[in-house]
């Protein structure tokens, strides 16, 4: 008897306004954390890294991460770019192999690039970072008598950066294959 009395007097109105103020107090939160953090990546990374040129990080280890919550199954190679001098180049070949990744950041995070390897082929990558859209990269190679590459690279308008190339960690055998390819991707000032 009482416990029926118990669920007349419940104000169900109430009982569902606690889990969805709760949801959207969650949802406001984490849509304003990248706004209050001290520090943002770009800010803890840019003075570690060379400006224009591709540098393998580190393995991860706790309390030596130059970034939190960086995967301790990944090697990382960063590149900070700058095209206010002029366009980057920027060019890797992802391996045949699951969990290969390039990006390209801007310095609030926002993510403008991203390509992932596939397992059945070899994944290349090549990019002009270049200040505005509107930028001349220099004359076409067919003006200059050279042949068309086939592969053209994609022109992403951004001025500064970060670059990212993530490769597995899949152990010691595998090391050297890794550090081999993330030392292959480059990240270069471009002449014309």
């Amino acid at each position: 008897m009482k416990y029926s009395n118990l669920i007349k007097n419940v104000n169900w109105q109430l009982l569902l306004a606690v889990p969805v103020a709760a949801g959207i107090l969650h949802i406001c939160a984490t849509l304003a954390a990248p706004h209050l953090t001290a520090a943002s990546a770009y800010s803890r990374l840019a003075p570690a890294l060379p400006t224009n040129r591709m540098q393998v990080l580190n393995v991860t280890s706790p309390g030596a991460e130059p970034l939190p919550f960086l995967s301790p199954d990944a090697r990382y190679a960063m590149c900070l770019f700058d095209t206010s001098a002029g366009p980057v180049s920027v060019a890797s070949t992802l391996p045949p192999d699951i969990g290969w990744t390039l990006t390209v950041m801007t310095p609030q995070g926002d993510n403008i690039y991203g390509a992932a390897s596939v397992a059945a082929r070899p994944t290349p990558i090549s990019l002009v970072l270049v200040p505005s859209e509107e930028a001349f990269l220099g004359v076409t190679p067919e003006a200059r008598g050279i042949a068309r590459d086939a592969q053209q690279p994609a022109i992403l308008a951004a001025t500064k950066g970060i670059i990212v190339v993530r490769g597995p960690d899949k152990g010691f055998s595998y090391q050297r294959h890794v550090e081999a390819v993330l030392k292959d991707a480059h990240c270069t000032a471009r002449s014309f």
